[in-house]
């Protein structure tokens, strides 16, 4: 009973952050959805325009080519950017989840329960997974309605997919943010080691698609493996998803490991 208590405790002071960031981005993803019909058939002028961007610039807004399309339209608006966006909740939630407590003086309270160790752990870390589960939930319904209200019906089954393919890369960044926070024991360098982290697999990936130095090192980023919009015109790339879910387990077990090994602050 206190496992579940412990889960649902966590998820519920989630709530707030649940509904906030999944209707936030949904609300985000409708807007720009709604303004599909006003721009597609204006993309042809800015054709050129767009075709003069910088490499090293056009790399963090997706392809461009085909931005006209309801697909190219949709990665270059909002794929290529909420996962970025996203990662902040991730990244503050991952990093409170244990330093948080520790840092309030409320973790060694909660250990003084019957209660192993790991087992806080793995119940917080099902919080966030079900907490980010939810948000991108909550995002793709508002998509789908968003869709159908201006017409484009005919790829809602990879529209769904493309905004829960969001979840693996989300989930990596949150469980690094865990981890890092049970290591480094403190929420501030935790937090600070998370953002330079994820934020620099974003830029670092970005700018590998344009920089020949620096594509040899994409595969070492979380975000060389977030399928994004492409989702829509290609297909789902479940390996890529595997691997962003397999990187995911691997921080919350080293999580478990370390938090089991360690002192708690008092």
């Amino acid at each position: 009973m206190l496992l579940r208590s412990l889960f649902l405790k966590t998820l519920r002071d989630l709530r707030g952050q649940i509904l906030g960031w999944g209707l936030g981005i949904g609300s985000l993803g409708w807007m720009i959805i709604a303004l599909y019909p006003s721009f597609k058939d204006q993309m042809a002028v800015y054709a050129d325009l767009i075709a003069s961007f910088p490499p090293a610039l056009t790399a963090f807004f997706g392809d461009m080519s085909n931005l006209g399309d309801w697909s190219g339209w949709l990665n270059v608006e909002f794929f290529s950017w909420v996962p970025p966006i996203l990662a902040v909740f991730a990244v503050a939630v991952g990093t409170g989840l244990i330093a948080g407590e520790e840092e309030k003086g409320t973790l060694d309270l909660l250990l003084s329960q019957p209660i192993h160790r790991w087992r806080v752990v793995a119940e917080k870390s099902a919080a966030l997974v079900a907490a980010t589960v939810l948000i991108v939930l909550l995002a793709a319904v508002c998509m789908i309605a968003g869709s159908v209200a201006v017409g484009e019906t005919k790829d809602l089954a990879r529209l769904t997919l493309a905004t829960l393919d969001i979840a693996p890369v989300t989930l990596a960044s949150g469980a690094f943010a865990l981890m890092a926070s049970v290591v480094l024991r403190r929420k501030r360098l935790a937090t600070a080691t998370a953002v330079i982290v994820v934020v620099g697999s974003w830029f670092l990936d970005a700018l590998g698609k344009a920089v020949n130095v620096l594509k040899p090192y994409r595969p070492f980023t979380l975000f060389h493996y977030y399928n994004g919009g492409t989702v829509m015109s290609k297909g789902m790339e479940w390996g890529n998803a595997g691997v962003l879910l397999g990187l995911t387990a691997l921080f919350f077990a080293v999580s478990l490991i370390a938090f089991q090994r360690r002192d708690i602050a008092i």
